[in-house]
């Protein structure tokens, strides 16, 4: 990790011959392609070794992409009798108003917990079994939704954090763990001495998932958070869908003086690595494994 000093994440429609000619250090897929929005085929061992190496010959970082706390109903573990309201898991939430297929989830239930780690079945332990480098954690964040209503959401998803890593760690003790956003856990020291990392997505621009700039108490506050991981010895990493030059120069900027590796991408994740906006994805087109 001290080492990378490029990163790219593409979720969507990934040609990985042409990310294993790709010169970023660090990437960021989903461990299971969709070529069709029902169907999910994991990537092997065989198919991820490859994209290990860059056309250099030097060491890539390959991170799959999990999302802890959202239910994704076009994922492997989705059972049919979850579409009824009456034969869902206790645990199961509404939709998430803004990401159709998305749905929240009781994060702290043990249930959950079981279909993201600790089997054979879980989404972490098949990341790990395809030879992934590590993970890369989507919603951590999601007990924001919930604070107002669960006393002690932010320490139930620090713990879910910290078991997570350490199940990982029992089976592969160099597997890397990457947090995206929620960095306010970052008090945390717990929870820092078992990441290698904090990706924070938005940093400047966008956090109501437009183009306009986020307030500057926001970015003040982001920024102090991130420095405590800094300190703790993690590597940040920022995630920034600027659209002009001036946005771009501004996250150039900031991620210098801070000492973030950036990287400048389409929301939808869906190219390795684009500086212009693309065209909006058309209505038949795969669901985004991570929007946010």
């Amino acid at each position: 990790m001290a080492a990378f000093k490029t990163w790219a994440i593409q979720l969507r429609f990934l040609d990985r011959t042409a990310l294993a000619a790709s010169p970023f250090d660090l990437v960021v897929i989903d461990h299971a392609p969709h070529p069709k929005k029902d169907i999910e085929i994991p990537f092997t061992r065989d198919e991820i070794a490859p994209l290990k190496i860059k056309p250099d010959g030097s060491r890539r970082i390959v991170l799959a992409y999990l999302s802890m706390g959202e239910a994704e109903r076009y994922r492997y573990y989705w059972q049919p009798q979850w579409d009824a309201a009456e034969t869902r898991p206790k645990w199961l939430g509404p939709e998430n108003p803004q990401w159709a297929g998305n749905y929240q989830v009781q994060f702290a239930d043990p249930d959950w917990q079981t279909v993201i780690f600790g089997t054979q079945m879980s989404v972490l332990d098949r990341i790990i079994a395809a030879g992934f480098d590590g993970v890369y954690l989507d919603r951590v964040d999601a007990f924001q939704d919930v604070e107002a209503t669960m006393p002690g959401a932010e320490d139930a998803m620090t713990g879910f954090v910290q078991r997570l890593a350490d199940h990982a760690h029992r089976i592969n003790p160099d597997f890397l763990i990457i947090m995206q956003n929620a960095e306010e856990l970052a008090k945390s020291k717990s929870l820092l001495a078992r990441l290698d990392g904090i990706s924070k997505e938005d940093l400047l621009y966008g956090f109501d998932n437009g183009d306009g700039p986020n307030p500057q108490q926001m970015v003040t506050d982001t920024v102090n958070n991130l420095r405590k991981a800094k300190r703790a010895g993690l590597k940040v990493m920022v995630l920034e869908y600027a659209r002009t030059a001036e946005t771009i120069a501004a996250a150039q900027k900031l991620a210098t003086r801070e000492g973030y590796v950036l990287h400048i991408t389409d929301r939808m994740l869906g190219v390795l690595s684009p500086v212009a906006p693309l065209p909006a994805p058309s209505a038949g087109d795969p669901p985004a494994a991570m929007q946010r």
